[in-house]
């Protein structure tokens, strides 16, 4: 029997690919679990002698068997702290780490050799307190997004990697690993001249030639670094890279870019757009996530991409949204189980006017508004609409 469509979006479902065929009892059930009713396109069913032959498919559960090696098991983690209780530890890991990256890149820039040892300093108290909680340390990244972009970039893709990874229950060693690659993966960027890295208009082909180059140049930077592994300079290697063979320096594709590398590119480019930058303005989340999952199958891989809008939530920690009722609201806490109905905090009301007190609400428990009309998320909102700076908002 073959799933052609369900009765909800299939982000708010584990499902991986959208269509599958009902091949055993567990399959059977998680649909159960999550659906009410689904739609079957009886043309593309299996017939019993094709099924026979057919060898077994892997379930979700198996998912990182086909990415990982080493058939590494998978680790469940759960948060140890709430939300609230996290954002101390978070809020100074990211400071500390926003300084640190900055002196570390300065110290690089200046000739002198990269200490493997300070940038595992930066990337342990981030993977500590996203391992405690996987929501406090993204929703104050999404909340200070206008800070200097190449240090704030390689600190935000560093967290979004361990997030990333930890919903995909890589190991913590892997974590670090993946951590660390994705901080010093720019690190070339330290060889581009800043005219060109903080340019407000269009590139032009000879400028963006030099751009390209650093993805080499900090290649050279991770080999000469005492303590580096094969892993990390990979992450460098290839996070320009694209599934299709689009990308750069070498223009591999599929399995030949390490799963890291995979990883990195849609890691990278989802915060690059979420970002000011001087030639471009910040996407909300939504819309980066809506970009990501357009390009599934060519630039990205499309299992990786469905994991990762698995793991960052349709509508993202930190994003604004609109309700069906017109209110304004940020999203503080993301629901695992109901991907659509997160925990977000109400800004404005539906005429657009700051709320007196801004209520907390948790949409998995609350349905209706004040009018007794369903209450949901509407649409994500870019950053600042309504003259709403999400920094100036914590819990």
């Amino acid at each position: 029997m073959y799933v052609s469509n369900l009765d909800r979006p299939w982000i708010d479902t584990p499902f991986l690919l959208e269509g599958f065929h009902i091949k055993t009892e567990e399959d059977l059930s998680a649909l159960n679990q999550y659906c009410i009713f689904v739609f079957i396109d009886p043309e593309r069913g299996i017939e019993a002698s094709e099924y026979i032959e057919e060898a077994p498919r892997l379930r979700t559960n198996s998912y990182l068997e086909r990415f990982l090696q080493d058939n590494k098991k998978k680790v469940q983690y759960e948060n140890t702290k709430s939300t609230k209780e996290e954002l101390p530890a978070a809020q100074h890991a990211l400071e500390d780490a926003s300084n640190q990256v900055a002196h570390i890149m300065d110290t690089v820039k200046e000739g002198k050799n990269l200490n493997i040892d300070a940038v595992r300093g930066v990337v342990e108290p981030i993977l500590d307190s996203i391992i405690r909680n996987s929501e406090a340390y993204m929703w104050l990244s999404m909340m200070q997004k206008k800070s200097a972009y190449t240090y704030s970039h390689s600190v935000d893709n560093c967290a979004l990697a361990i997030a990333f990874g930890r919903f995909m229950g890589l190991p913590k060693k892997d974590l670090r690993t993946l951590a660390v690659g994705m901080l010093m993966m720019d690190m070339g960027n330290v060889h581009v001249p800043e005219g060109i890295l903080n340019k407000k208009g269009r590139l032009t082909e000879a400028e963006y030639r030099i751009v390209k180059k650093h993805v080499g140049q900090g290649v050279a930077i991770l080999k000469t670094t005492e303590g580096m592994n094969e892993d990390i300079i990979n992450i460098a290697l290839t996070h320009h890279e694209r599934f299709d063979g689009s990308g750069y320096p070498s223009a591999i594709q599929g399995t030949q870019i390490p799963v890291y590398g995979r990883m990195a590119a849609i890691i990278d480019c989802y915060d690059a757009m979420t970002s000011h930058r001087p030639f471009s303005a910040a996407k909300s989340p939504y819309a980066a996530l809506q970009n990501i999952y357009n390009w599934r199958g060519s630039a990205f891989q499309p299992e990786l991409v469905e994991q990762f809008l698995q793991c960052i939530g349709v509508y993202p920690t930190g994003s604004l949204v609109e309700m069906s009722n017109g209110v304004v609201a940020i999203v503080l806490e993301q629901n695992l189980t109901q991907r659509m109905r997160p925990k977000i905090m109400m800004i404005l009301d539906e005429d657009k006017k700051h709320f007196m007190e801004y209520k907390i609400v948790d949409l998995s428990k609350e349905f209706e508004d004040s009018g007794n009309l369903p209450l949901n998320i509407y649409r994500g909102l870019d950053p600042e609409t309504y003259g709403i700076d999400p920094s100036e908002y914590y819990l």
